[in-house]
């Protein structure tokens, strides 16, 4: 089976862009040490703060699921709900 490799695209809400940040940094170390993370990046563009995507590369589904279960994604998940604006999720695979 092949890694699976997240791709989550989000915009934080007016006013939110330095707050959400800041919290998404906070979940990276935390997720680099978890069973089956190979990658895991925030990047944030360069025109427009609050625009992040981030780049997560996983050994196998349970690994992120285990991730998206684990207590600190679930907390961020409860605090950063009002923070998000539109958000995107892709499941993706490496073909080449």
């Amino acid at each position: 089976m092949s890694d699976l490799i997240i791709i989550a695209r989000a915009q934080a809400k007016p006013g939110f862009e330095a707050v959400l940040v800041a919290a998404q940094t906070a979940l990276v170390e935390l997720s680099r040490q978890q069973p089956g993370c190979i990658a895991y990046e925030l990047h944030e563009d360069l025109g427009q703060p609050g625009k992040v995507l981030f780049y997560e590369r996983w050994a196998d589904r349970t690994s992120w699921e285990n991730h998206i279960a684990g207590a600190h994604s679930v907390a961020f998940r409860a605090q950063a709900g009002d923070w998000v604006g539109e958000s995107e999720l892709l499941q993706m695979r490496q073909v080449a």
